[in-house]
């Protein structure tokens, strides 16, 4: 499977070398743009009222989808069909689209995504014969920084390192969210395209890029009462469930490599450039170490881990989620089951 930069590289070339695009992730906004792109370059200088199609699968009949794909493209080269979240067809109506597969159409870009597959089945092994598998899942920790100046600089905006690293504290590394944060600095600093610490707490407020810490030493400190409390006042701010589960999961894991570093030998100097911390919150950050063991930490990933799951699923309110949490990260090590 191919990563999103491959699609870029490939959307440069003159004409598109494959008849269908797939894009499989949960990272939403690579694959709304991804597919925006695609269409664009697809349909590049035809008539796109009368050659596009939109499909859900969770909404569309498959006969209309593989009736669009089949049709021929008006005044145009190509017949451009978008068919979104692919998963929620059930594996007898993939069977028929597999068929479909083995021979498409010429005129027709068809785009696919999906948040995940099977690869085990008919159909993907078809999809890998004809199409371009592109994944879309979330970036690496170490991608976001990067992702976060690139896309900044699309708005003009340039950060200095330590607003960086505050505006990455408080965005969380969902690309959607951070995306609606860099439009908030873009616009209500115009003008401006060097952004620094004092810009970032002028937006976002500096009780909320204190929050988490509090929250985690909370945690920590085995203060159930107090965590609740900075949860429940974080929700009642709207603040993203997902965002605020983001940031206690990158905290736990700058937690387990500062231990890490400390086992080396490393000085706290060391320590605060290798994990991207300076100043006041690297001293708040070292008061969090106290509060936890390594074992403590990597036996909390597993909730975590559980909560992420629950909470892309919808079952269960998001708050009673995130109190559930809070409640079992807060007792001891040897109380915690998941």
């Amino acid at each position: 499977m191919q990563q999103y930069q491959d699609l870029i590289e490939e959307l440069k070339k003159e004409v598109l070398s494959f008849p269908i695009y797939t894009l499989i992730g949960e990272e939403g906004l690579l694959i709304s743009e991804g597919v925006d792109k695609i269409v664009d370059k697809a349909l590049s200088g035809g008539m796109k009222d009368f050659n596009f199609n939109l499909f859900y699968a969770k909404e569309s009949s498959i006969d209309d989808v593989l009736n669009a794909v089949r049709t021929l493209p008006l005044m145009a080269k190509k017949r451009v069909v978008v068919l979104k979240e692919i998963d929620q067809y059930p594996a007898s109506i993939l069977e028929r689209l597999a068929d479909y597969l083995k021979e498409p159409s010429d005129s027709t870009c068809l785009i696919i995504t999906a948040k995940k597959m099977d690869q085990r089945t008919r159909f993907f092994k078809a999809l890998q014969n004809n199409s371009m598998l592109i994944s879309c899942g979330p970036l690496y920790e170490n991608q976001v920084k990067s992702w976060i100046r690139l896309r900044a600089k699309s708005y003009g905006l340039e950060f200095t390192e330590d607003a960086l690293n505050i505006f990455f504290e408080v965005a969380g590394n969902e690309l959607g969210i951070i995306d609606n944060e860099l439009k908030k600095l873009s616009s209500y600093f115009e003008g401006k395209k060097r952004i620094d610490i004092t810009d970032v707490e002028e937006l976002v407020g500096k009780s909320r890029v204190y929050s988490v810490f509090n929250l985690i030493n909370a945690i920590g400190e085995k203060r159930l009462e107090k965590a609740l409390l900075i949860l429940k006042k974080m929700l009642n701010d709207g603040e993203y469930p997902l965002v605020i589960l983001s940031m206690i999961a990158r905290q736990f894991r700058l937690i387990a490599r500062a231990m890490e570093y400390q086992r080396e030998g490393l000085s706290p100097l060391e320590v605060s450039k290798r994990i991207g911390l300076f100043g006041n919150i690297f001293s708040t950050f070292k008061e969090q170490l106290k509060n936890f063991t390594l074992e403590e930490v990597l036996k909390k990933y597993r909730l975590l881990y559980n909560a992420d799951s629950e909470l892309k699923s919808g079952i269960r309110s998001p708050d009673v989620i995130l109190n559930d949490l809070i409640f079992k990260l807060c007792r001891s090590t040897g109380e915690v089951t998941a």
